[in-house]
């Protein structure tokens, strides 16, 4: 099976943090959107990914070592997708279209059988919105699965947006289409609202939720990646865990009170203060800094609630 995985080229409510990143490289728990939806689709066998998008990874790091560490293939549109399948002769196999979310589909091989199963030229799986405004948006398909025979008919029919039209040219050809409401939503990080709230969401969901980050527990409700420095810091878990990401440093002082997530490269210096807040990665925090429900990077700080 080929997977595409989608970028929104339309980030105007990830202000301001898609003005520094990728939407789909925002990170959560320590891991961007993109990293952790690539570890789930290899947890399901899946390696012969496409992503589409107008980044360049020449200009992001993070974004460049994804590509070449899972042998990511780039293109600008699904249409250039389908049109190199056809080169390459992989015209025969279905393909699954997702975008990199937050919490991917708990059981895509069920999905998939089904779809086989009962020979479905186009499955779709509908997000949601929970929770309130602007926190998890993403309309459908959020997960689409099509049929060889949806894909050739994409082909001689020369279809400027395929996404949009593949249930519509199926039904219009009496192809059998099904689409699905998930009990778990399928979501996408949206505005610095919903970042913040994925973010702190993320980290209750359990030790192995974290675990299968890797992270370690190094205290009462404290997770740590690897590469991390943690010094004498006091941590109140009682809102929620703390989690400080890769290769970050927190020196001895500092006070940490869940819930709390630290990106990767984050520098914490003595003293400081870190309330129910979101660091992103590679940001520095001087000495007796204060954070309390509050996202922050390395160039903006936005003010999430008082």
């Amino acid at each position: 099976m080929h997977v595409v995985l989608l970028d929104s080229r339309y980030d105007h409510r990830r202000f301001p943090f898609a003005t520094e990143t990728p939407a789909f490289m925002l990170p959560v728990v320590h891991r961007s959107l993109l990293l952790g939806t690539l570890a789930w689709l290899g947890r399901q066998g899946l390696h012969d990914i496409t992503l589409i998008t107008a980044a360049n990874p020449a200009e992001d790091l993070e974004l460049a070592l994804a590509v070449v560490d899972h042998d990511l293939k780039l293109a600008d549109s699904v249409q250039r997708v389908l049109q190199r399948a056809r080169r390459v002769g992989r015209l025969d196999q279905s393909l699954l279209v997702m975008r990199p979310n937050l919490h991917p589909l708990p059981n895509l091989s069920a999905l998939v059988a089904g779809h086989h199963h009962f020979r479905r030229a186009v499955t779709t799986l509908r997000g949601s919105c929970t929770y309130g405004p602007g926190r998890y948006t993403f309309g459908p398909p959020a997960l689409l699965l099509a049929s060889p025979a949806m894909s050739r008919v994409l082909l001689r029919e020369e279809v400027d947006r395929p996404l949009q039209q593949i249930p519509r040219i199926a039904r219009r050809k009496g192809l059998p289409v099904e689409s699905i409401d998930p009990e778990q939503p399928v979501v996408e990080i949206s505005n610095p609202f919903a970042l913040f709230q994925a973010n702190l969401d993320a980290v209750h969901q359990g030790p192995s939720f974290l675990e299968r980050r890797g992270l370690r527990r190094a205290g009462e409700r404290l997770w740590v990646a690897p590469g991390a420095e943690v010094g004498r810091v006091e941590v109140d878990p009682t809102g929620g865990p703390v989690v400080v990401g890769a290769d970050s440093l927190v020196e001895d002082g500092v006070l940490v009170r869940g819930p709390t997530v630290l990106g990767a490269r984050v520098v914490v210096e003595r003293k400081a203060c870190l309330h129910r807040g979101v660091i992103l990665d590679g940001t520095y925090l001087a000495r007796e800094s204060f954070v309390a429900s509050s996202v922050v990077s390395p160039r903006v700080r936005h003010r999430i609630a008082s």
